[in-house]
């Protein structure tokens, strides 16, 4: 299959997608969206594949949407409505609807939707020249890939609103302090680093790892007694796989 502004690569168990506009920051284009969507398929497709992991090419992870585009299309009102959601938006739905596990790491500034699509992955690496910058009140308008929903799930409610509103620009090293980067790698070795990190998470079973992942997004919104059902009915399913059977042989085997 053919990609547009994109690389995708895949390397079991991880699939890797490069941003592929240096150029420009790796901003947003409608054929880089219709790519990301087409290699994210590609990658939930794959039962091979446990992981993906999203970077940038050049010294950015992604400045957001193209601004110029946007002025040439004329996108205002009910068209920028249309635009978010019928190409932008579906990025952020169709990842939260992805069992394995999606990584970001981001080697340079994340502004915009750039920061947007670094939230909506499960996790997140980055290297030191890394900024993050929710960027869009600079323009006079409000995150519309999904920044108020992650950001406040991810550092808390009054962290973010500070971070939202005075889009200012937050540093690798205080975006590790503040828990929305879970690992600082040094520029050179991001990639490796981070796979590296990747594979001792996604070395254990997948049908536990998806159980887990969903299990701890559903406890986000639903009170603790659905959260025990779900997670005991699911347990019942995992102890019936190959996979859980397979650890036991081997246990008693020692």
């Amino acid at each position: 299959m053919e990609f547009k502004e994109i690389i995708y690569k895949e390397k079991a168990p991880v699939a890797i997608i490069t941003l592929n506009r240096p150029e420009k920051r790796n901003v947003f284009s409608i054929e880089m969206i219709e790519s990301m969507i087409q290699a994210l398929h590609c990658a939930l497709e794959n039962d091979d594949i446990k992981a993906v992991v999203i970077t940038g090419a050049g010294s950015a992870f992604c400045a957001g949407g193209d601004i110029q585009e946007m002025i040439r299309a004329e996108l205002r009102s009910w068209g920028l409505k249309k635009y978010l959601w019928e190409h932008l938006q579906k990025i952020p739905m169709l990842m939260a609807d992805m069992d394995k596990l999606l990584v970001a790491a981001v080697n340079g500034p994340a502004a915009g939707g750039g920061f947007d699509l670094a939230l909506a992955c499960d996790v997140r690496t980055a290297s030191s020249s890394a900024m993050f910058i929710s960027s869009y009140v600079r323009l006079g308008l409000a995150p519309g890939f999904g920044g108020c929903f992650f950001l406040p799930r991810i550092i808390g409610l009054g962290q973010a609103l500070e971070i939202l509103l005075s889009g200012r620009e937050v540093p690798a090293e205080e975006a590790l302090r503040l828990g929305l980067v879970n690992q600082l790698f040094p520029e050179e070795t991001l990639i490796d680093d981070t796979m590296s990190w990747v594979l001792k998470i996604v070395q254990w079973p997948m049908p536990a790892l998806k159980v887990i992942k969903r299990g701890t997004y559903q406890g986000l919104t639903s009170d603790l007694k659905t959260h025990l059902d779900y997670l005991s009915s699911q347990d019942a399913l995992l102890s019936l796989t190959e996979e859980h059977l397979n650890i036991l042989d081997r246990l008693q085997k020692k």
